[in-house]
């Protein structure tokens, strides 16, 4: 008779074993399709990133292509005179040009493709060769490129807190640092003293002049204290003096010998970390020449 029940029991636990496997099995498949299902919106981000990545490279590109000569109206009328800021007081003021400098030729003609343009930005030696717009805040252009397009790699674009001569203590530049390497992406290379040594020259173009400016510091400054890079608030010498010394005191990755005072005007480039916290790449340049 205990054979006959447990014989019984065991025939009774069968479909308990068989349901439960079946259990396993679709819990199994269910993951599986799942998880396709997680790749497959994981791949059409990525697709689309890419591809919103190669669109501004390709817009950019263009510009960066652009034959100045090819552009009416731009002949030069009289020679670009240099003036060199460190020995101003033994030069007597440069006339005033008739007609723009063939440089201003590109600046002209995106201008007229886009009335926020202020200029061109030339890091010498790089990839960082992009036109400058400047809206009436610092978000537009996070995510619009030159031709106000949405796309994730946006523009570079002048702080709406500057002036749009460069004629303020500190005008401030932003750009993304994309990882395709694209727009300020480059500026975080400037941690590496060589990199600092052979890429120190930056060139912003405006309608009437080139302005030529030295790097002078590089470091990375906390979200928090973003502020202290921007200077709006440095309208006395002494402050301007202290926000000179703070540049270099941050700058602790490289050095450089180039003399800044508080009577010069300053370039900060500006761009946003890889990390997770909101930190910026901040790179300062002290202008040097102008080329009227």
């Amino acid at each position: 008779m205990a054979r006959h029940n447990r014989a019984i029991d065991a025939l009774t636990r069968q479909p308990r074993r068989s349901s439960y496997k079946k259990q396993v099995r679709r819990k199994t498949v269910l993951a599986f399709y799942v998880l396709l299902a997680l790749l497959v919106a994981v791949s059409a981000i990525l697709i689309t990133r890419l591809a919103s990545y190669r669109t501004a490279r390709d817009e950019y590109a263009a510009y960066q292509s652009m034959d100045t000569d090819e552009i009416a109206d731009i002949e030069t009328a009289v020679p670009v005179q240099t003036v060199s800021l460190e020995a101003t007081a033994e030069i007597s003021p440069a006339p005033v040009p008739t007609s723009r400098p063939f440089y201003s030729g590109k600046v002209s003609a995106l201008k007229k493709e886009n009335p926020d343009t202020v200029g061109w930005i030339d890091i010498i030696g790089t990839n960082m060769q992009y036109p400058v717009v400047q809206g009436t805040d610092n978000r537009y252009y996070m995510t619009r490129t030159f031709q106000r397009k949405r796309n994730a790699s946006g523009a570079i674009f002048l702080d709406c807190w500057n002036t749009s001569d460069f004629i303020d203590f500190n005008t401030v530049i932003y750009g993304h640092n994309m990882n395709d390497g694209s727009m300020f992406a480059g500026l975080r290379e400037y941690r590496n003293q060589r990199f600092f040594d052979e890429h120190s020259t930056v060139e912003i173009t405006l309608l009437n002049k080139k302005l030529r400016y030295r790097v002078f510091a590089a470091y990375t400054s906390q979200g928090e204290d973003s502020a202290d890079f921007r200077g709006q608030s440095c309208v006395t010498e002494m402050q301007r003096s202290e926000f000179i010394k703070a540049a270099r005191k941050r700058s602790t990755d490289v050095d450089s010998a180039v003399t800044v005072s508080r009577h010069d005007r300053l370039l900060t480039l500006v761009t946003c970390t890889s990390g997770t916290h909101p930190w910026f790449w901040v790179i300062h340049a002290v202008l040097t020449d102008e080329l009227l």
